[in-house]
């Protein structure tokens, strides 16, 4: 009788255990109304309070800040954002 018991018991415990996939969230997680307070002409150390330090910086290209965000879900990417910020002398000079 245990042995009946057994098996299906240790079944679902299997089963549960390959199927379990965590969401990955990777960058900067950032909030609609964090970034809508970004304007053209505000400096870096404003930009800086207002979202965060950028996920990349490339030392190439000083003038721009990269702010990436992306999930994935059971191994398939469910969301991806990005925000680059272009600077001009100091402030931000262009927003995408």
């Amino acid at each position: 009788m245990k042995r009946l018991l057994l098996i299906p018991a240790l079944t679902f415990l299997i089963a549960a255990c390959t199927t379990y996939r965590p969401v990955i969230q990777q960058g900067n997680a950032l909030e609609q109304s964090s970034v809508s307070r970004i304007k053209v002409g505000m400096s870096k150390s404003q930009v800086i309070r207002t979202l965060g330090s950028p996920l990349m910086q490339d030392d190439f290209r000083a003038n721009r800040w990269d702010y990436l965000y992306y999930s994935n879900e059971r191994g398939v990417r469910s969301e991806q954002k990005n925000l680059i910020l272009t600077f001009a002398n100091g402030v931000v000079s262009k927003i995408n």
